[in-house]
């Protein structure tokens, strides 16, 4: 982005809220329950940042048999009363936003309820209703761009001058595809050593650890276009 940014975009789940190790433990447990034994971390490689109906096809896919008809109830269920004892908001959230001086919404794979219950459980929700929008509102998710357009065009604002906020794969790579500006985000309780690298190949021009380094993004003084702000040593961005 040569100019700074008019809009930005934030994902929710591991962006604003540290959720993806809630949302992976449910999943995990549940896809393991029905008969394919997966790992918490493999399910957050395999399915952060997806639509849940897209999880839920892979799912079928990979078992060659349909889902049980209450599999996305009992993850649900499972994720509300995770979210109700465990979910934290993203350390400097808050304060990032609130100190933001161009305007700012949500794009999230994350159904509309649990989307606002994650929002209004952090204390997020007053500074982006109603500007929060969830994929259930364009024909397809992610790493489909259709949801990052769709929020630019209800914010008023052309691709070109929107930065997105994103932890995973297909949230980046929808960005791009959207011809947006694609940030990777790091900072979440599910990333592992080698998340920032697979965001910078997916397309992210720079990788944040910590939300207040987006404030340096959108006045245009960071210089680094590679910039964390703590990085495990086996890790090596290469600008």
């Amino acid at each position: 982005m040569d100019t700074k940014p008019k809009l930005v975009i934030f994902d929710c789940d591991g962006v604003l809220v540290d959720s993806e190790i809630i949302v992976s433990t449910a999943e995990a447990a549940e896809i393991t329950r029905i008969g394919r034994p997966i790992t918490v971390e493999e399910a957050v490689h395999q399915f952060a940042g997806v639509p849940a109906n897209d999880m839920y096809r892979m799912i079928e896919a990979q078992l060659g048999t349909p889902l049980p008809t209450d599999f996305s109830t009992r993850i649900d269920e499972r994720v509300r009363e995770l979210y109700l004892s465990e979910l934290t908001a993203i350390a400097g959230a808050r304060e990032t936003i609130r100190a933001l001086q161009i305007p700012c919404c949500v794009a999230s794979s994350s159904a509309p309820n649990r989307l606002g219950l994650a929002l209004a459980k952090t204390d997020l929700f007053d500074l982006f209703y109603p500007n929060i929008f969830s994929t259930v509102l364009v024909r397809n998710g992610k790493p489909a761009p259709d949801i990052f357009l769709y929020a630019a065009e209800k914010m008023g604002m052309s691709a070109a001058d929107c930065v997105v906020i994103e932890d995973s794969i297909a949230g980046v790579t929808a960005a791009i595809a959207a011809g947006m500006t694609a940030v990777g985000f790091v900072g979440g309780g599910h990333c592992t050593p080698s998340h920032a690298l697979r965001l910078k190949e997916a397309g992210a021009t720079r990788i944040l650890s910590r939300l207040e380094d987006l404030l340096a993004i959108v006045e245009g003084t960071s210089e680094e276009p590679y910039h964390l702000s703590v990085v495990p040593d086996e890790v090596a961005l290469t600008v």
